[in-house]
């Protein structure tokens, strides 16, 4: 069974929840288990009635008992009101209206049928102990049923079932040893009825009670009888449900689904994963069901499933008001981890080949790749080749050293020489320090907040980078790639940038100096997914900077243009040999084609053998951390790493909180929360590390290890310092909505809307 199923199967309105599964067939289960029985055995007391008083009937006159849709429940009613003396009629007239005051409580005319019932139950010996104890079993008057059975039982009257139904209201009374009691003796009776048309059903009945699950399926499978196949069916999909056969369970209950049934049905389409057709069946339910604050708090699971959090929100406000905190205890959820953050196998199933190629990896990988710029004053013009203030990767280590030989260089050329230097080195929460800390001194500088966005944007922070790169377009409406990328993170952060890309694409248009093809506006194109456009700057030449080339490549994959695709990524890797992101996307060009296994092969291969520079792995760029952890947990080398982190964790002197934190990521994906959680823990408070990634996957590691306070703590701190990350909203409203504070949950999913959002961390089960 999937962790993300949302409840127990539960079939009618009168039942509860489903059998638990029997570890071993023909083993009976403990007395104390069987006090779960009783709400089961309560639940299915009005199906027996049906079962019972069809057998009297086909006893009697053999003929087939009408279905409801064959009488008008109303005139039945009428009918029977006008009788009021029950002596005159004869036991086949009683046996009759008993026949019809079963239609008219299957027909939902319940209060009418319940008068009906107590009026037969008061006649004397012109009817049998056996039906009597049926009435007062309706009028839920168990104990007078029980002693009616009693007497039936005595009397040699409709023996195995009358046992059966005293079993049910030993159970309803809560009488245990009387429920087994009468259980056994129903067996013992058992052989009577070889002959009987619904034999199988009272095997499977018996045999349910007895918890011989396998048992009681098989004899519902392979009917004797027409008759009451739709009982059957569900009580075999109810068994089938029990022991986590879904897909069957909804087979057998869906051949002839009542309306009833819908909210069964939904629950069970919600624990196969499919929310669509679950939604489908509960809206179907919701109004013609007994249970409305069950259907609506489970449809409220399923919209929160579908990432439809607002309609969620909105249903659990509604309900809250109206059952207050009952309302919290029908499906009390657990938040959880998504099984795929550690699941090599679910990693595996799951593994998209072309790894990086959302919206967040692609902007992500440009980036990654893309120049830091050094800001040019006049005194070193003649000192920067290029004579503009662009300067790209590759061409960094040249330009540095023109600029360092100049004798009027300014305080702010040293500080970003500085910060980009770190960058390059891959130490990127160094680089951010120091152009952080320039941007207090020279605020309006257009190329400091653009390096400072640049590294929030390598360190996940998509808010603050958007913010800087939007002042940075703004303090400079030249600088177009600024503009760009502050498109992209606005984007991430469902921030509405129509008008920055409005005034983005007219600031380029009115540039004489650009070409009508140049790599500004083909980036805003990416975000529009002009591929015809993206075609033509793929065909563009260029030079071949790590930004144009990974741009290229992205067009290409999106474009399917293979041969494109191989091209480019192969140049990458030979400007930038020892890169890692560099050779993950060449080794997966190679080898995409390969089945998942093949692959993962094909990484423990290569990766062992490659001479690659690690320090973008340790202290670098957030992307690099993710795509080299996941490619190591689906080559299965995870722990291989691991072991070699805590080693250089021991050693390291340059950067500690860097390389902490990279070991205490990595450790939640071997399953090591409580390490993880303390690491985390010891980079916030002893170390100052207070950004909202490390607070983030320090609640991550929390939820993991099962600390539960400091999960929320710290999803508050990480929601005010990123308030954009619907990841820490969506996970602050699951575990408020676990702890029962549906005020709080709802105010989080309301925050996210209906987004369509998919959590990649976070889900919830159902404990109840």
């Amino acid at each position: 069974m999937a962790e993300e199923e949302i409840i127990i199967l539960e079939a009618s309105e009168d039942e509860s929840s489903a059998p638990k599964k029997e570890e071993k067939t023909n083993q009976k289960q403990p007395l104390d288990k069987k006090k779960k029985l009783i709400i089961i055995g309560g639940s299915l007391f009005a199906l027996f009635f049906v079962i019972i008083i069809t057998i009297l009937i086909l006893s009697k006159s053999g003929s087939q008992e009408p279905t409801v849709t064959d009488v008008n429940t109303t005139i039945i009613a009428d009918k029977l009101n006008k009788r009021n003396d029950f002596g005159q009629f004869s036991p086949s007239h009683l046996e009759n209206m008993i026949k019809k005051a079963n239609l008219l409580y299957e027909g939902g005319n319940k209060e009418e049928a319940l008068k009906v019932y107590k009026k037969i139950s008061t006649f004397n010996e012109a009817i049998s102990y056996y039906n009597i104890g049926v009435a007062k079993m309706k009028e839920k008057d168990f104990q007078e049923a029980l002693n009616s059975f009693k007497k039936a039982i005595n009397n040699g009257e409709q023996r195995c079932v009358s046992a059966i139904n005293a079993g049910v209201c030993a159970l309803q009374l809560g009488q245990n040893k009387l429920f087994k009691y009468y259980v056994d003796l129903a067996f013992t009776y058992l052989p009577q009825e070889s002959n009987a048309p619904l034999y199988s059903y009272y095997i499977g009945l018996i045999d349910y009670y007895k918890n011989y699950y396998y048992e009681s399926l098989i004899a519902l499978t392979n009917q004797s009888s027409k008759y009451y196949n739709y009982e059957q069916n569900y009580i075999a999909s109810k068994i089938l449900a029990s022991i986590n056969l879904d897909n069957k369970a909804v087979n057998v209950l869906e051949k002839k689904a009542k309306t009833n049934d819908s909210l069964t049905l939904g629950l069970l389409y919600a624990r196969l994963g499919e929310f669509k057709v679950a939604q489908k069946y509960l809206l179907k339910a919701n109004g013609h069901t007994e249970k409305p604050l069950q259907v609506k708090v489970a449809l409220a699971l399923v919209d929160n499933k579908l990432g439809q959090l607002e309609d969620s929100a909105k249903l659990m406000s509604g309900l809250y008001k109206q059952y207050d905190e009952n309302a919290t205890k029908i499906y009390p959820i657990k938040t959880v981890l998504q099984k795929s953050l550690f699941d090599v196998n679910i990693a595996q199933d799951e593994f998209d080949k072309t790894l990086f190629f959302d919206n967040r990896r692609t902007y992500s990988l440009l980036f990654y790749f893309a120049p830091f710029k050094v800001f040019n004053a006049k005194q070193t013009i003649d000192y920067i080749r290029k004579g503009s203030m662009n300067i790209f990767i590759d061409e960094i280590g040249p330009a540095l050293s023109y600029l360092k030989r100049s004798s009027t260089l300014s305080k702010v050329n040293i500080s970003i020489s500085n910060g980009i230097k770190k960058a390059l080195n891959h130490h990127t929460e160094q680089a951010n320090k120091i152009f952080l800390k320039m941007i207090n001194k020279y605020p309006k500088h257009s190329i400091l907040h653009y390096n400072l966005a640049l590294t929030y944007a390598q360190m996940s922070d998509f808010t603050k980078a958007y913010k800087n790169f939007s002042k940075s377009y703004h303090l400079n409406n030249n600088n177009y790639l600024a503009g760009a990328f502050a498109i992209m993170t606005g984007e991430l952060i469902k921030k509405d940038i129509k008008k920055l890309k409005e005034d983005v694409k007219h600031s380029m248009t009115n540039d004489n100096q650009l070409k009508e093809t140049n790599l500004f506006m083909s980036l805003v194109q990416l975000t529009e997914n002009n591929q015809l456009a993206l075609t033509r700057w793929l065909e563009s030449d260029k030079d071949k900077t790590p930004l144009n080339l990974i741009f290229d490549t992205i067009i290409a994959q999106k474009t399917f243009n293979e041969k494109a695709y191989r091209q480019k990524s192969t140049i990458l890797k030979s400007i930038l040999p020892k890169d890692i992101m560099a050779n993950i996307i060449n080794f997966n060009v190679k080898h995409k084609k390969n089945d998942i296994k093949k692959y993962a092969k094909a990484i423990q291969i290569n990766f062992k053998k490659l001479d690659l520079d690690y320090d973008s792995f340790y202290y670098g760029p957030r992307l690099a951390q993710e795509s080299y952890i996941k490619l190591l947990q689906i080559g299965g080398l995870l722990y291989h790493e691991r072991n070699k982190l805590i080693k250089k964790v021991e050693l390291e002197r340059k950067d500690p909180a860097a390389i902490i934190q990279t070991l205490a990521y990595l450790s939640i994906y071997t399953h090591n929360f409580e390490e993880s959680y303390v690491l985390y823990n010891k980079l916030i408070d002893d170390l100052n590390k207070n950004d909202s990634t490390t607070i983030f996957y320090a609640a991550v590691a929390s939820i993991g290890a099962n600390h539960t306070e400091n999960a929320v703590a710290l999803l508050e701190l990480a929601k005010l310092t990123d308030p954009k990350n619907y990841e820490s909203r969506y996970a602050l409203g699951l575990l408020y909505q676990e702890i029962g504070n549906w005020e709080g949950a709802t105010i989080q999913y309301i925050k996210i809307g209906n987004s369509d959002f998919k959590s990649k961390y976070f889900s919830f089960k159902v404990t109840k």
